[in-house]
């Protein structure tokens, strides 16, 4: 039976997390802000004293925007399942988390549930089932587990 183990505690840093978070956020939403961005330009081309409020407007509304981005993804299970130092163990059925934490419960993540694989330079970002924005992360992969890894996954 084919294995993958990562016995050495990891966490994901916080904020490396959040930065891969607004990143999907964007590029799915881009448009939104466009949007805004056009409205903006059309009210200060209506009179010069609106594009000051304008931009004041968009200011606003952009940390509005990604204060409720955070809030809606740091505080998620999921985050606290990247953020958080683990063991990682990886069979057949699937990701076995354990917590080094006492109140974290370890947690098992079934291959049906996930939906995607990425491998970059710093990461590898398991895209779980749920939210749009629904991963994980786990440390680089070396090519012999990265394709031990897709051999599972795709079993």
């Amino acid at each position: 039976m084919t294995t993958i183990s990562i016995d050495e505690p990891f966490a994901t840093p916080a904020a490396s997390y959040m930065r891969r978070v607004f990143a999907m956020w964007l590029s799915r939403h881009a448009w939104w802000l466009l949007m805004l961005l056009g409205a903006c330009l059309a009210l200060a081309f209506v009179d010069a004293g609106w594009a000051t409020a304008a931009v004041i407007l968009y200011v606003i509304a952009l940390l509005m925007l990604f204060t409720l981005v955070y809030f809606n993804y740091a505080f998620s299970p999921v985050a606290r399942w990247s953020v958080m130092t683990k063991t990682v163990f990886i069979d057949a059925r699937g990701l076995h988390l354990t917590f080094d934490h006492p109140r974290m419960n370890d947690h098992t993540l079934l291959w049906r549930d996930i939906t995607l694989i990425q491998f970059t330079a710093d990461a590898t970002v398991i895209h779980i089932k749920g939210a749009p924005i629904n991963f994980i992360t786990l440390p680089p992969l070396t090519p012999e587990q990265r394709n031990t890894l897709k051999a599972l996954y795709l079993a």
